[in-house]
């Protein structure tokens, strides 16, 4: 989708805003704080940053069929538009958005967004990591997003994403996402992704599902490419994920396959790979929650793709245990063990994390 359209999109649905129905609007904060320390480590790269304070804004507004949702993220390093789509309600069931969302083939940061306090664990698997922190997938697009509930199967629930907009580019940084505040479409191509699920009810967490994505990822400015003078990356995805929910247990699971054609103006290669990770989370008494998670990939130190993100991490393991000492505000302490594709660090967190409406 041109950025043209997408603003000429926006200004009439604001402009239907502002007629008739009644407002309606929310606002969350999610403050955290973290420090983190590393030990065993002889990786030269980790995915450790000096991000330690944050706070991660939702908003939402709301009248009649239309709707309008962002997400503003301030670190001690940053400030990000993360988010900001403009909805229409076409069905009960049906929701059309423009703007910039997050690709619904990534169950976790679908649920869990960028706010600390939403997920269990202080780090998110990094297969889902974020593309400014070395993340491998791309994970914010700016296009179209339509999502999608049904009944079927009786009481069975069957939901539904599909989307299509900008994808990131791959710089020396790592892959980057086109920026609503400060727009320059230029190089971004176009990616597609898509979901399918089934829930045993409307509102349950448990579910089974399957995702795709076919992304097309320029590559600007690199100096020494794993493959010289590549041009492009085409990433096509497939997977699967499942998650158990009940009142003490809760397991989540994902795996992608993935096939990577790196192509450049006097060749190309073919590859594939396997990311995916498992955790477990058990209630504890005294409000505490622990949890445990396993990463890990298949054929990851063949792949030339994963030699452009020296962050990656291809086998990690996660323990921890997060104490809710009172309403909407949590202490996680979390120890972790990783492998890169260069090496081996350990590290332990301490996070403070709060949500206020």
């Amino acid at each position: 989708m041109r950025i043209s359209h997408l603003l000429l999109a926006s200004t009439l649905l604001c402009s239907h805003l502002a007629r008739g129905d009644p407002w309606q609007y929310e606002l969350l904060l999610m403050p955290s704080a973290q420090a983190v320390g590393t030990f065993h480590r002889q990786a030269p790269v980790t995915e450790i940053v000096d991000e330690v304070v944050q706070i991660d804004t939702l908003f939402t507004v709301q009248r009649g069929p239309f709707k309008l949702f962002g997400e503003f993220l301030l670190s001690d390093h940053e400030g990000d538009l993360e988010r900001f789509q403009l909805g229409w309600q076409a069905t009960q069931d049906t929701v059309v958005w423009i703007g910039r969302y997050h690709q619904p083939t990534s169950v976790w940061n679908h649920d869990h967004h960028h706010g600390q306090y939403l997920q269990t664990s202080i780090t998110r698997p990094f297969v889902d990591e974020w593309e400014d922190l070395g993340g491998i997938l791309p994970q914010h697009f700016t296009g179209m997003l339509i999502e999608s509930g049904h009944k079927a199967f009786g009481s069975w629930r069957l939901r539904t994403a599909v989307a299509g907009g900008l994808a990131p580019i791959i710089t020396p940084q790592g892959l980057e996402p086109f920026d609503l505040l400060h727009p320059d479409s230029r190089h971004h191509q176009v990616g597609f992704q898509g979901s399918v699920s089934l829930h045993p009810g409307e509102l349950t967490e448990s579910g089974f599902g399957l995702l795709a994505a076919t992304d097309e990822l320029p590559a600007i400015g690199l100096t020494a490419p794993p493959l010289p003078g590549l041009d492009h990356a085409d990433l096509k995805l497939l997977g699967a994920f499942g998650i158990y929910a009940a009142a003490e247990w809760k397991i989540l699971a994902t795996w992608y396959h993935a096939r990577a054609n790196l192509c450049s103006p006097v060749s190309s290669t073919g590859e594939n790979f396997g990311v995916g990770y498992v955790e477990a989370e058990r209630r504890l008494p005294h409000d505490l929650t622990g949890f445990l998670r396993w990463e890990s990939s298949a054929d990851a130190g063949e792949s030339i793709y994963l030699k452009l993100f020296p962050m990656f991490v291809r086998q990690r393991n996660v323990l921890g245990l997060r104490w809710d000492f009172v309403s909407h505000q949590a202490l996680t302490l979390q120890l972790s063990d990783t492998n890169t594709l260069d090496g081996h660090f350990s590290d332990i967190r301490l996070q403070w994390s709060a949500a206020f409406l």
